[in-house]
């Protein structure tokens, strides 16, 4: 057995396109060679098991964020002072806003309209005709409630999905993909200054509520801007990921939707084991602000560190049989969304949306037929490009 004081590396490409498309051996790879495991091509150490994933994001004074969370230097700098990229108290500022904004009882006004939507769509897609999972349900569900809560323009819209998976695409280290991703970061900047300019956003929309907190002067209007990107960037592309992923697992375990539409009640312990299981974001990285020791192994002050959010909701020392999709399991402590103070402070908009769309279909769907699904290539989102899918009710 290798001595604690040994420092586990690994030559693994985390971002080689065989890897990105099923990264999960890999993950259980590394997750057997330590809790610690230094990455030799990245000059970087990875955190691939949920006690020191979980510890790590608790931890934002030694996981610091402001130095970017990429492994991409012009990308962490295009993104310096956002949301995703800040350490308190200018973290602490946003936040605030974003939580005022995002809470249950602030988007509880919303639930109707959600509702309304997912039964719609529902009722078009099951005429037993098939569909595409991803661009026909989910891409067709969850963006128009993010457009409307933050009030844009009709003009425009059509971009977000890109906006959304060039960021995440370029947070991966510099290849061939990143001068486009970058090149995008650039285009929603753009966008956010002219066609989501303040004066075409929608009165009392997220947007306009932002700008409000400039005037109030609680934050500037470069943090305002930071916060109207983040909001395009990060608001979708998981949420969307998620509901296609449980269209899978469903087909793929028709007992466990039997289960569910024998007891709807389920429904939100059902979602949590689908983000557990089907993690939408993979990994996020930190840089340590001080020498930071696991199991004798230090990494030293300023360590680019790989926070492994998909590893750790399958790791066998927390999860009995993690690799069985099981939607009694009810993981609340599932690290899909973060926890600490990064938490994504979008979650319950999610939980919103999947909800209802999962129960639309429990109301009219008994089973799920899938083609062979395809998964997208993206350095830090894993799920489902294209799933061809029949709904047989």
């Amino acid at each position: 057995m290798m001595p604690s004081t040994t420092l586990p590396s690994s030559d693994v490409d985390l971002f080689a396109t065989d890897t990105l498309l099923d990264p999960y051996p890999v993950y259980s790879r590394l997750r057997d060679a330590g809790p610690v495991v230094r990455l030799s091509r990245f000059d970087a150490w990875a955190l691939p098991r949920y006690e020191h994933v979980s510890a790590a994001l608790r931890d934002h004074d030694t996981f610091s964020s402001a130095s970017g969370v990429g492994f991409t230097t012009g990308m962490n700098e295009l993104m310096a002072g956002g949301v995703l990229a800040s350490d308190p108290p200018h973290h602490t500022a946003l936040r605030v806003i974003l939580s005022r904004m995002l809470m249950p009882r602030a988007l509880r006004d919303l639930g109707p309209s959600v509702t309304a939507a997912a039964e719609d769509i529902v009722d078009r897609l099951a005429t037993g005709a098939e569909f595409d999972a991803v661009s026909d349900l989910a891409e067709a569900f969850t963006p128009r409630f993010v457009a409307d809560l933050i009030g844009l323009p009709e003009e425009g819209r059509d971009q977000l999905l890109e906006f959304g998976a060039s960021t995440f695409e370029g947070l991966g280290p510099f290849g061939e993909r990143t001068p486009a991703a970058m090149r995008q970061q650039q285009a929603l900047l753009h966008y956010v200054s002219t066609t989501a300019a303040r004066d075409r956003l929608a009165e009392g929309g997220l947007g306009s509520r932002v700008w409000e907190a400039v005037d109030s002067g609680e934050i500037d209007e470069a943090a305002a801007v930071t916060l109207m990107m983040a909001f395009l960037a990060t608001g979708m592309d998981t949420t969307i990921l998620s509901l296609a992923a449980a269209v899978r697992l469903f087909a793929e375990h028709p007992d466990q939707w039997d289960a569910l539409r024998a007891d709807p009640s389920l429904v939100p312990a059902a979602y949590l084991e689908v983000l557990r299981i089907a993690s939408p974001v993979t990994v996020f990285s930190r840089v340590t602000t001080r020498p930071w020791e696991c199991d004798g192994v230090t990494v030293p002050a300023g360590g680019r560190v790989a926070v492994m959010y998909a590893s750790a909701n399958r790791d066998e020392r927390k999860w009995d049989d993690p690799e069985r999709f099981d939607i009694t399991r009810k993981p609340s402590d599932h690290l899909t969304f973060g926890v600490g103070i990064h938490a994504c402070v979008g979650q319950n908009l999610a939980k919103l949306e999947a909800h209802a769309l999962l129960t639309a279909l429990l109301a009219r769907v008994r089973r799920f037929e899938i083609g062979r699904p395809e998964f997208i290539v993206n350095n830090t989102l894993h799920g489902l490009n294209r799933l061809p899918c029949r709904i047989v009710t």
